[in-house]
């Protein structure tokens, strides 16, 4: 008797990405962003960063440092007009072509202004090839993804400190003749939402977490 498949569900292109991203860059633990990044990018991974050829490892090490694992915790990753393109109809189409910009919003555990941990902004343009290049046994009732990140061409940019300012800098004083402070600190996160109106921007509220198969 032939064993029975279920025709599996595949996950968009573009959500696998940004979902990936995002669970890799929000990692807590090492064992995490470790289990996580090998379930993501190739054994066979070819990068270049900054116009610069990378390692898998080295790669890896920068990815590190970006994420909650890291020296800086980051507290939230936004992504921006992600484009996803199909192979050529002779190949496989799970895989594929993606672009994105990426936004990290984080926290610094190590740095402090005024006694507060300094934040932090970090852009990157991402592009990156999708294939499928894991073989998995056939498993009943369960799908479990191939797909592996082949090739990362990335611009990033350094960390960008982010300084909040009292609304009114300059003491007003009242009809009474009493000073009166401004209402307090800039909510940086409130006025970038406010400014940012172009655009697809999914942020980690929106961004589904990853599901991560056990090679």
């Amino acid at each position: 008797m032939a064993s029975e498949r279920v025709l599996p569900r595949v996950v968009p292109l573009p959500v696998w990405t940004s979902s990936r991203f995002n669970s890799l860059l929000r990692s807590e633990t090492t064992d995490d962003f470790n289990r996580i990044f090998d379930a993501t990018f190739a054994q066979n991974l070819e990068v270049v960063l900054n116009g610069k050829t990378l390692t898998r490892d080295e790669y890896k090490k920068v990815l590190l440092a970006q994420s909650e694992a890291g020296p800086s915790g980051t507290t939230d990753v936004r992504f921006e007009g992600e484009t996803a393109v199909s192979p050529a109809p002779s190949e496989d189409r799970s895989g594929g072509f993606v672009g994105t910009f990426y936004t990290i919003m984080g926290t610094s555990k190590q740095f402090f202004v005024l006694g507060v941990p300094a934040r932090y902004k970090v852009v990157s343009c991402i592009n990156l090839t999708v294939k499928p290049v894991v073989s998995y046994p056939v498993i009943r009732l369960r799908y479990i993804d191939p797909r592996r990140i082949t090739a990362v061409n990335q611009v990033l940019q350094p960390k960008t400190p982010v300084v909040s300012f009292p609304w009114s800098v300059v003491p007003e004083t009242s009809g009474s003749g009493k000073v009166e402070l401004g209402p307090g600190p800039l909510n940086s996160t409130q006025v970038e939402e406010e400014l940012s109106v172009l655009g697809n921007k999914f942020t980690t509220a929106s961004v589904p977490e990853a599901d991560i198969d056990e090679e």
